[in-house]
């Protein structure tokens, strides 16, 4: 019971801390408050981290939901596309003991083994860029930053959406 309630106070505590934050007054260099609008480089951070939500969401999706995919797309080689098979694809005929099946294809260049490790390099990649252009803007408000937070994280939600929930309850 001491753990819940300290658990308790702990979010409490950062409750307040994000409200006192946020109503302080901030300024940028003209005095004015700067307002929290979509505008080209959100819409393209946020196209950015929605590819890599659905590229997480494929992963997903091949990973825990296989017969469902295959049944919608019969033609998908399960040598690429099933994770099951597919992890082999970076080793020689396919056996581990053989090694690599080309120079570096079980580390930096694994994204040409298989679907998997493809997503995850498209994932990857789609959002630490998006990560690359947002560090180049001016400090901002800490209010623009919870409003942020939230926009990255539909976009996210809504590119896994996407390519996950079709799968999952599809019946096989």
């Amino acid at each position: 019971m001491k753990t819940q309630s300290g658990i308790k106070m702990k979010l409490l505590a950062i409750l307040l801390l994000l409200m006192i934050t946020n109503i302080l007054p901030a300024q940028n260099e003209k005095g004015t408050r700067e307002k929290w609008k979509l505008d080209k480089n959100k819409y393209l951070t946020g196209g950015l981290v929605l590819v890599g939500g659905t590229a997480k969401g494929f992963n997903e999706t091949l990973q825990f939901h296989w017969k469902s995919f295959k049944k919608a797309f019969p033609d998908a080689n399960p040598d690429w596309f099933n994770p099951a098979i597919s992890w082999r694809n970076k080793y020689e005929d396919g056996n581990p003991n053989n090694g690599a099946n080309f120079p570096l294809s079980t580390s930096v260049l694994i994204m040409f083994t298989d679907q998997y490790h493809l997503n995850n390099f498209i994932s990857r990649s789609a959002l630490t860029t998006a990560l690359v252009i947002k560090i180049g803007e001016k400090k901002k408000r800490f209010g623009y930053y919870v409003k942020d937070f939230l926009f990255y994280t539909l976009c996210y939600q809504v590119g896994w959406s996407a390519s996950y929930i079709p799968f999952k309850y599809k019946k096989v």
